[in-house]
């Protein structure tokens, strides 16, 4: 069976059309980003986040696109925090995006960026991390850290040799 040009492109454009109104009636199309990390299960007992909701999401899912004013929001993070731990004053903070942290550091012996600061959320709020790099962080943010209190032997002992000016 031989099928004419005409007849392969017009069953071509009917096979694509039909797909996306498939996946746009099955709520599977989707042509904006909504910003929500996944979620952590708490465990039995325990408060979730902040604010006290059952929602605690995964500071491991920080993407670079991510504003420190839209962590703070969803973290539960303030913003002032933040703010101190990265050096910035407040009304830059809240646009800043997590990538340009790199464009901080002090020098190229140290990588400072996302992972830098899933480092420190997860730190800030006793959440689970475990960075698949050597992660550093500034003295400030260690500073903000030890402030908040919610950091364990292990995870002071990592912060002291994980610093720089």
């Amino acid at each position: 069976m031989k099928l004419k040009p005409l007849a392969m492109v017009a069953a071509a454009t009917c096979f694509v059309i039909v797909g996306v109104a498939i996946t746009m009636a099955t709520g599977l199309w989707q042509t904006e980003s909504n910003k929500t990390p996944r979620t952590l299960k708490p465990k039995d007992g325990e408060t979730a986040n902040a604010q006290g909701s059952g929602t605690v999401y995964d500071p491991a899912d920080i993407r670079g696109s991510y504003t420190f004013g839209e962590v703070s929001t969803l973290f539960g993070v303030p913003l002032t925090d933040i703010a101190e731990a990265f050096g910035l004053d407040m009304d830059a903070a809240a646009a800043f995006q997590v990538k340009a942290l790199e464009s901080l550091a002090p020098s190229d012996e140290v990588e400072l960026g996302t992972a830098s600061f899933r480092l420190f959320v997860a730190y800030y709020l006793g959440l689970p991390y475990a960075p698949s790099e050597t992660v550093y962080l500034p003295e400030s943010a260690a500073a903000v850290l030890l402030r908040g209190g919610k950091l364990t032997a292990e995870r002071q002992a990592y912060l002291d040799g994980h610093t720089f000016p």
